[in-house]
């Protein structure tokens, strides 16, 4: 975790910052309170990600502003997930960690599945994607959805049982969530999956639909 590792961070030349060691030792304890909260949400989601993702960096974008949080994560780094833990002044809050780990391990979990299972016939024709101003290849928004189903559960975990602070950034985050989804899968009925992509879209839209409501 934040280790100084030439390997994982020669992909990406000059375009990314690295966090020292000052801030990744900072940064180390955060981790786990990240992780902790996964495990509190869905204990299998922790152990799979642990087990998956075996390298976490900390970074920094110089082209963004002090206050967004950035991640990303990339097919030619296989378990590596690079993380910003600054934010302003001083370390992000942990369930903003919680949620780029998420994210940027699901990420990985389908590269490794399109290693299996192609899941875009072509990437010819770029699309809308409502997460993104920049227009997608299909496989980016089979991506987006497919990481956005699983932040959509943690989020209404945060709304039913996170700290009062954020239920209703939590309710907000849903909503944009749901609806950007909904546009997501729209489109994606009109791509050129291949029939395990097909497959997939049709479960996360269901899983989609089974996640947004309150909890009994």
């Amino acid at each position: 975790v934040g280790q100084h590792d030439p390997w994982l961070r020669a992909p990406f030349g000059d375009a990314i910052l690295f966090e020292d060691e000052e801030v990744a030792a900072r940064a180390r304890p955060l981790v786990e309170e990240a992780l902790a909260i996964v495990d509190r949400w869905r204990p299998a989601l922790g152990a799979e990600i642990r087990q998956a993702c075996r390298a976490i960096q900390f970074v920094r974008d110089p082209l963004a502003h002090p206050d967004k949080i950035v991640s990303f994560s990339d097919n030619t780094v296989p378990g590596a997930l690079y993380v910003s833990v600054v934010q302003g002044d001083g370390l992000i809050d942990p369930y903003d960690l919680a949620d780029s780990l998420v994210h940027e391990h699901r990420h990985q979990k389908l590269y490794l599945l399109e290693r299996l299972a192609p899941m875009v016939a072509s990437n010819g024709a770029l699309v809308v994607s409502p997460w993104r101003e920049d227009l997608r290849p299909p496989s980016g928004l089979l991506h987006a959805a497919f990481v956005f189903v699983e932040l959509g559960r943690f989020w209404a975990f945060v709304r039913d049982h996170g700290p009062s602070r954020l239920h209703n950034r939590a309710v907000n985050q849903l909503q944009d969530t749901n609806d950007n989804l909904k546009l997501a899968f729209q489109t994606l009925d009109g791509c050129a999956l291949t029939v395990a992509g097909r497959k997939l879209a049709s479960v996360l839209k269901a899983a989609s639909e089974d996640h947004f409501a309150p909890a009994a």
